[in-house]
């Protein structure tokens, strides 16, 4: 895979697991470029069927590889994409509802939702990690 005039060497570097309440939903696959290490992604999630081949989809170089989650009483929703502050994200939840989010600086969303609730999470600080974004979890009072 070419990119100007370099040709990425891409390695697989870890995972990102995607958790409801301590179950698993889904994985991100995290590879690199050993030359410029950039970062890139892939996802894979349950019921669905795994792709023919491993898609290193890009982001603008501008970006931040993030993964995006649309949890509710029953169920997470999740999918990797490109995020910078101030960027704005259109998601279809499972429902059919479209939403419009806002990046913040924090890489919050705005505006925030009650349910389904939206986070994003950076790739780079979540390798080799479990993000949990099961409904309860996210709403116990701390």
């Amino acid at each position: 895979m070419a990119q100007g005039n370099h040709e990425h060497e891409i390695v697989f570097v870890g995972m990102v697991n995607v958790n409801r309440d301590n179950y698993l939903q889904g994985v991100v696959d995290v590879w690199r470029c050993r030359g410029c290490k950039q970062l890139f992604c892939d996802d894979k999630r349950y019921g669905e069927p795994l792709k023919a081949s491993v898609g290193f989809e890009t982001i603008p170089e501008d970006e931040e590889w993030a993964v995006l989650t649309c949890t509710t009483m029953k169920d997470v929703q999740m999918n990797s994409l490109g995020a910078k502050p101030g960027k704005k994200i259109a998601h279809a939840c499972r429902d059919g509802q479209v939403l419009e989010f806002v990046v913040g600086k924090d890489y919050s969303l705005a505006p925030s939702t009650a349910n389904p609730i939206h986070r994003l999470y950076l790739v780079k600080d979540n390798v080799n990690k479990n993000i949990e974004a099961g409904y309860y979890k996210l709403t116990m009072v701390k």
